[in-house]
């Protein structure tokens, strides 16, 4: 009897061990997204300490609010022993670590972090395989930054659809959360011995746009060009012997500034830059007549008043604005056209958008109005090149030789890149070249010019040199070359553009240089996919700067349905006086171009909103409303 009655005890507690086990299963799998069981180990991650003995940590890719037995840990990542919960907080105790435990910290990250990036990449429809695996665990072993850093990471490569590779992995993180540009570049320069000549080019590049002479004056600099100024003597001789028996029309040519070429240059200048006008002018008047035709067919057909004539003349409209579009970018004329007839092209293809609309709407008299008006404007354009631009170009006409060695074509393609000339209007197509002399465009431009089987010849951008200081540098030159190389890749992979995605993001950083300081411009871009292209009407942009004399600047504009609000944000109240007296400026030019400015505000710089913002531009998100879109930058 005692050893039957001892057996029925020992049943009893068992049995409420098992009942209470499964309470507190049960409880913890109720509250939490993950099941938990008493004792059990997990790795975490330090988000938020809230007092003494509570915080937020991430376990298994999740926030849970935790309440800790002892002290909590001055590490960002430690193992914790679930001891039970109580009042729906979960209660932990920090596991000292062992040197067994540090080793597996180090070489072993957590497979929770597994999980969580097969999940974000499994929602994208990406599967991974056992070599895909692999690589994500050696990018958690040895990429630098935070856990969310590399989930984010994860993220934006999900959002592209792009390969899980090694490459990809490490560039999109070095765009993200690696040095900004600026400072890559910077250090680069500085192990080349650039920096000196790079500095005292801002003040040359004016003054080179006065007097037509070279970008660099200073007799050190004359030293480092030396090699590529003697690879030009021949092709100056040859251009004379070309020249010196003719005379040639220069209709376009200030007389003043032309005079003040070098004797040695002028004559192959001069044959150059008049055959490269001649034919600027041809393309522009052909680009006319096109456009013209196709507006007078838009305009019959809303004149017949057929039943589907306003479909027809829709795609006439749509053909004209892609032509214009095509025009302002590609267009060679555009390099040297002034700032007036861009800005009117710019204020065609906008008001041509609108009639698109109106079309689609079933507005054909409103359209048809609008057609007119458009037509007249395109057809009273004159191709008249801007002086400045023409001193633009003479003054980095030097600077294109293939034969210098890449340090020297590092020093004019930044030196020409980081500061527009003095007087020139920054326009779409001058940024737009910015943006192509970095190399963004690199890989476009040499398979547009295979597919026009134009001449081969070498891009002539700040990648192209990067790539040749990678492959014949040693040392740091070349590492510093690979880790800007690595970043611009990170940029243009986070800037791809894809066709079956309603949104499209990106992002740049953009190096200028300001006060001989070579800062970073992040460009944070979100619009909606528009037919194959970005949505100009519908889109979020947002320009971050970082500067050691006024701090963060950030400005930030909403467009919807073309309707533009522009936010500015600085802490420095000097600098916001300034700018207040820019606004009126600024909206007269954006509404020259079709956007409807409904306001111009000014906010404190916010750390924590600037944190949220960069994180969202791996985030594709679309709030439909009634009317347009609602974006988040």
């Amino acid at each position: 009897m005692p050893i039957l009655k001892i057996a029925r005890m020992e049943r009893s507690v068992k049995s409420m061990q098992i009942r209470n086990d499964w309470i507190l299963n049960e409880s913890m799998t109720n509250s939490f997204p993950f099941s938990l069981k008493e004792g059990e180990t997990f790795f975490a991650t330090m988000k938020e300490k809230l007092s003494n003995h509570e915080a937020v940590v991430t376990i298994k890719g999740q926030d849970v609010h935790v309440h800790f037995q002892g002290e909590i840990p001055n590490e960002e990542q430690f193992a914790v022993k679930i001891i039970g919960i109580k009042d729906h907080v979960l209660q932990v105790q920090a596991v000292p670590k062992t040197a067994e435990t540090k080793e597996a910290a180090v070489w072993l990250p957590p497979i929770s972090e597994l999980e969580k990036a097969e999940q974000i990449l499994l929602a994208q429809g990406i599967r991974l395989s056992k070599g895909e695996k692999a690589i994500l665990r050696r990018f958690f072993e040895k990429a630098k930054g935070t856990l969310n850093e590399k989930l984010e990471t994860i993220q934006a490569l999900a959002n592209k659809k792009l390969e899980v590779t090694e490459l990809h992995l490490q560039s999109i993180h070095e765009a993200l959360h690696g040095e900004p540009f600026g400072e890559v570049l910077t250090k680069l320069a500085d192990h080349l011995d650039l920096l000196p000549h790079l500095q005292s080019s801002e003040e040359n590049n004016r003054e080179s746009v006065n007097n037509e002479t070279k970008i660099f004056n200073s007799q050190t600099e004359t030293e480092l060009l030396e090699d590529q100024r003697i690879s030009q003597k021949d092709r100056i001789s040859a251009g004379a012997e070309a020249t010196n028996e003719q005379q040639t029309e220069l209709p376009y040519w200030n007389e003043e500034w032309v005079q003040s070429i070098p004797i040695q240059a002028k004559d192959m200048i001069v044959k150059t830059i008049t055959e490269k006008l001649s034919q600027a002018a041809f393309d522009f008047k052909k680009l006319q007549i096109e456009m013209n035709k196709k507006l007078e067919n838009a305009a019959f057909l809303l004149n017949s008043g057929q039943t589907l004539a306003h479909q027809q003349a829709k795609q006439f409209v749509e053909a004209v604005i892609h032509t214009l579009d095509r025009a302002i970018l590609q267009g060679e004329f555009m390099l040297f056209t002034d700032m007036k007839t861009e800005k009117q092209m710019l204020q065609a293809s906008a008001k041509l958008a609108e009639a698109k609309q109106l079309l689609t709407e079933g507005e054909q008299s409103d359209a048809l109005n609008i057609v007119n008006e458009v037509k007249k404007l395109l057809g009273g354009l004159r191709f008249q090149p801007a002086d400045v631009k023409m001193k633009y170009f003479v003054s980095a006409f030097h600077f294109n030789e293939q034969e210098a060695m890449p340090k020297q074509q590092l020093l004019s393609q930044l030196a020409r890149t980081l500061k527009l000339p003095l007087g020139e209007e920054v326009s779409a197509r001058s940024m737009f070249e910015q943006f192509r002399q970095l190399g963004f465009q690199h890989e476009q431009d040499i398979s547009r010019a295979l597919w026009l089987k134009q001449p081969a010849m070498e891009p002539q951008n700040i990648k192209a040199v990067l790539m040749k200081l990678s492959q014949g540098e040693l040392g740091m030159i070349a590492q510093q070359a690979e880790h800007a190389l690595v970043n611009m890749t990170g940029q243009q992979l986070l800037s791809k553009f894809d066709t079956n995605n309603h949104v499209q993001t990106m992002f740049y950083q953009f190096p200028v240089l300001l006060h001989d300081q070579m800062e970073t411009v992040h460009i944070y871009l979100n619009s909606r996919n528009d037919e194959g292209k970005l949505d100009w009407q519908n889109c979020s942009l947002y320009f971050l700067l970082d500067t050691e004399k006024y701090g963060k600047i950030g400005i930030l504009l909403q467009a919807l349905e073309r309707n533009l609000t522009i936010t500015i944000k600085t802490d420095n109240a000097q600098l916001s006086e300034a700018l207040k007296s820019l606004t009126e400026m600024a909206k007269e030019n954006l509404e020259a171009i079709g956007y409807n400015v409904k306001g111009i505000a000014f906010a404190k710089m916010n750390e924590q909103e600037e944190q949220k913002t960069a994180a969202e531009t791996t985030q594709e998100k679309e709030t439909n409303r009634e009317k347009g879109y609602d974006w988040t930058v």
